[in-house]
């Protein structure tokens, strides 16, 4: 399962690696790779997942208390 900051609800793709760097992401072919992860059953989610965030400071400029993901801790 992919969850990948956007919003999105989570879904099932293959994810291609290059260089360190998530390169496609949907159906891939295998036979393409040099090498494969299975990572059925578990989560791939690129980026950062901030799971302790103090919004305490940040009330001061965003009244909404926006989602960490949405200040740019995630590149692609």
């Amino acid at each position: 399962m992919v969850v990948d900051g956007t919003r999105l609800p989570r879904y099932q793709a293959d994810i291609g690696v290059k260089d360190g760097l998530v390169a496609k992401i949907g159906n891939l072919r295998a036979h393409q790779a040099k090498k494969t992860i299975d990572a059925g059953g578990h989560y791939v989610v690129p980026g950062f997942v901030d799971l302790h965030t103090h919004y305490d400071a940040q009330l001061f400029w965003d009244p909404y208390c926006t989602i960490s993901s949405w200040h740019g801790v995630t590149r692609s």
